[in-house]
Formats: C-alpha cells, sequence, structure tokens
C-alpha cells in the first residue's frame, strides 16, 4: 500500500497554508477590519467595548469612569448642543468597529448624550451589528431624511442612513430621554 501524496499536491497544500490566510486578510472585508484593529491596537490605540443602548440619563462622569478606568477622557467646560461640559478620548475601536473618537456631553454631573465617530468603511457594518442587538432601526428621524433611529432603553440611537461621505460625519448619537424630551418641547 502506497502512503505517499503527489509532490504537485503536497505543495498546493503548502501554498494554500501560507498564502490563504494572508489573501483573507488583505482581501476580504472582515480580514480587512480585523488587520485595522490590529494595526490600531498596536499603535497604542485605546478600546472601547461598550454597549452604548446602555447608556442613561442618571449616569454620572463619574460613574462612566468607574465603568472604564483606561479610557483617557479629557474634559471641558462649555457649553454644547446637549449640556454644558464634554469629555472626549481618541479611540481606536467600538465594539470591535474601528473608531476615531468617543464623547460624553453632560448636563452637570449628569450624562446627556455620547457620540461615537466611527471609520466610514464600517458603516454596514456597525448598522448590522446594531440591527443584531437592537432589532430592525427604527426608520427616519425628525432631525432629516439621513437619520435612521433605534428606540432604546433611555433615548434613541442615531446614525446616519448611508455611509457618510467624509469620516468627520461617520457618528453614532446616543441621546438621553432627557434630551429628546426637551427637543420635542422645543429647548
Amino acid at each position: 500500500m502506497n502512503l505517499r501524496l503527489n509532490p504537485l499536491y503536497k505543495k498546493l497544500l503548502l501554498l494554500s497554508l501560507v498564502l490563504g490566510p494572508m489573501i483573507w486578510l488583505m482581501l476580504t472585508e472582515d480580514g480587512q477590519r480585523r488587520s485595522d484593529l490590529v494595526l490600531l491596537y498596536l499603535f497604542g490605540k485605546e478600546e472601547l467595548n461598550l454597549a452604548i443602548e446602555n447608556l442613561h440619563g442618571n449616569m454620572t462622569e463619574v460613574d462612566f469612569r468607574a465603568l472604564f478606568p483606561e479610557l483617557p477622557l479629557e474634559c471641558d467646560d462649555g457649553a454644547n448642543p446637549f449640556g454644558d461640559r464634554l469629555c472626549t478620548a481618541e479611540i481606536g475601536s467600538f465594539s470591535a468597529i474601528p473608531a476615531r473618537a468617543f464623547t460624553l456631553f453632560l448636563q452637570g454631573d449628569l450624562l446627556r448624550a455620547a457620540k461615537v465617530n466611527y471609520r466610514r468603511v464600517y458603516h454596514s457594518k456597525l448598522e448590522t451589528q446594531l440591527s443584531r442587538r437592537l432589532g430592525v432601526r427604527g426608520g427616519h428621524d425628525n432631525s432629516g431624511p439621513d437619520a435612521v433611529f433605534w428606540q432604546v432603553s433611555d433615548g434613541l440611537l442615531l446614525m446616519p442612513t448611508v455611509a457618510p461621505k467624509d469620516d468627520s460625519e461617520a457618528a453614532l448619537m446616543w441621546l438621553s430621554a432627557a434630551v429628546v424630551q426637551r427637543r420635542r418641547d422645543g429647548g
């Protein structure tokens, strides 16, 4: 009984073992995302694993910092659309999606809104991830035809309907119920 493998078969098998992962990393969307995540980690960018839909308006900055002590939040006082104080951090990823920055908007000590600036090429991946966790997106928001929303336990999650043309416009927003109510009241 001859159990020897054909030399051509061996060479093709070795080539596929070597080239297969490289082709996957370079040519597939999931491989590129994972490569980006590894590179961002190697360059020292923070990872933020946050179920943003679980934020609530009773949370304070101290509460948030206790949950994410490694996140380098830098805070400034000053009026903003959602309060009187904001805290930002440069991040590399948000829930396994390559991202740029995370911002908390506070009114006094209470959290009123949060914003994640993600990398626009991962727009559909983020939308799919949110739809899996929260169900089908809610439709158009009153703020304009370009935003869709999900109703969450304390407020709304908003993001653009289609992938933005510019990275600066690629943002996922959480608005607390207090902000939504103030907006409905015209404030």
